[in-house]
């Protein structure tokens, strides 16, 4: 009897008010989407209640709130990076743009946003006054609550857990499209080539989806005029890294890439004499693409501001910017203005960011893909697909026509759409990106295998 009483003694300093204030609602934003999905939140769990027990063994009130503060931004940055596929480097950054999203044109990040606001301030009222862990016991008994939300978490997410990788692994080969298609300048018989990566482009891995995706995608809308190739390739991390692996053959990111080297695709089209012009249908501030587009061999880059001055019009939600249907014939005529002078143009589209909100700029104020019951339930995954449905008729609009200029054209996915819910996010490769090239009939050149 005489060794239990220890043991009890020990249980009996174990806080409450420091699970609840310092380790509960720091990790609010992922606690509550362990129902729906989300990535594991484990790192930030684990860090922030590290902090937190170092914050509540001071006294002062003021420095204790700081703390908390604190705890709340790295659990809740950790977490977002997470999401997005991000490095922590990459969202700490990313911080700076806030200023050009539509937040509140998405009633998930309203709520996310409102959420953690009252947390924070519930935190900053209650958390600051929680007892002193000043005994060993104590400090002890505050990891109990860290361990349980730690393990609660790994459950919570294992179903989707290798679906969410920022990076790749160090010994991870290289694998782009261009690559499997043997892209270079020597090897394009046609006069142009057109790259398109498309925003959130995923590969859906069930009947339902895939047919969706063939109406948009499909070979059989393209071959009247083109010899077609269609795949898949690997992907890692968030919309950045999928354009230096198409452009550059490497697993990286802008932030870490040592810019300058002369094997990026465009120095390649450039030195062999094509004009090299990058479009972006967002701000060129925005992933600091302005700077580093031009690192990659870009002559020319065409942003939103330009865009909106050549007569594309403007389209809402949350990533608001220029309305994608309308960059095809921009390219089109800078393709049949072009001359003698043969052309590389990329292109990364925008409005399939997301969230994708019920816009009317966009068309996605309602959406129907021909079974109600599906569309109500996965309301947002309906509003993707219009989106790459409209996306794929303006293509097909453009390089369909008898005057659209001879030209090789590639598109590929990004990453698949970083969907926070479970039940959408399995409904999608979670390693490969589609990709579907265009080879005027003349051309007889094979994909590498």
């Amino acid at each position: 009897m005489g060794t239990e009483k220890p043991k009890f003694e020990l249980f009996r300093q174990f806080s409450g008010k420091f699970a609840l204030f310092w380790v509960i609602l720091p990790n609010i934003c992922a606690i509550a989407m362990w129902p729906v999905g989300g990535p594991s939140a484990a790192h930030g769990i684990f860090a922030s209640g590290l902090l937190a027990i170092l914050f509540c063994t001071v006294d002062r009130v003021w420095v204790r709130r700081v703390g908390l503060a604190i705890c709340f931004a790295l659990s809740t940055l950790l977490f977002i990076a997470s999401s997005f596929n991000l490095e922590l480097t990459k969202a700490l950054s990313s911080l700076v743009y806030l200023s050009e999203l539509n937040i509140g044109t998405s009633p998930e990040y309203v709520a996310a946003a409102l959420l953690i606001v009252v947390a924070l301030l519930a935190g900053l009222k209650f958390g600051a006054h929680v007892p002193r862990l000043a005994l060993p016991g104590q400090k002890l008994m505050a990891l109990a609550p860290i361990a349980l939300l730690v393990n609660v978490d790994m459950v919570a997410t294992a179903g989707t857990r290798g679906s969410y990788k920022s990076s790749a692994p160090a010994d991870a080969p290289i694998d782009s499209a261009v690559l499997r298609n043997q892209i270079s300048p020597k090897k394009i018989a046609a006069r142009h080539l057109v790259v398109i990566m498309v925003e959130s482009l995923g590969t859906p891995n069930n009947d339902y989806d895939r047919a969706l995706y063939e109406k948009a995608w499909g070979n059989g809308r393209w071959s009247g005029r083109y010899d077609v190739s269609s795949g898949t390739t690997t992907y890692y991390g968030s919309t950045t890294n999928a354009e230096l692996r198409e452009l550059c053959a490497v697993w990286s990111d802008y932030q870490s890439y040592a810019f300058g080297k002369p094997d990026c695709l465009p120095w390649q089209f450039r030195k062999a004499g094509f004009d090299t012009t990058a479009i972006h249908s967002f701000s060129g501030s925005f992933f600091d693409r302005q700077t580093w587009y031009p690192k990659l061999g870009f002559e020319r880059r065409i942003f939103e501001p330009e865009l909106l001055a050549m007569g594309a019009a403007k389209c809402g939600g949350v990533f608001g910017g220029v309305c994608d249907t309308d960059i095809p014939h921009l390219i089109g005529d800078r393709l049949r203005q072009a001359g003698s002078k043969r052309q590389l143009v990329y292109w990364l589209t925008l409005n399939s960011h997301l969230p994708v909100a019920a816009d009317e700029s966009l068309h996605t104020q309602t959406c129907s893909t021909g079974d109600a019951q599906w569309d109500a339930k996965r309301p947002m995954l309906c509003r993707v697909y219009a989106i790459h449905q409209k996306l794929a008729d303006a293509v097909a609009a453009e390089v369909m026509r008898p005057d659209f200029p001879d030209a090789d054209i590639l598109i590929v996915g990004d990453h698949m759409p970083p969907f926070f819910q479970r039940d959408m996010r399995t409904r999608y490769d979670d390693r490969h990106v589609p990709w579907i090239m265009l080879r005027r009939h003349h051309q007889t050149a094979a994909p590498r295998s």
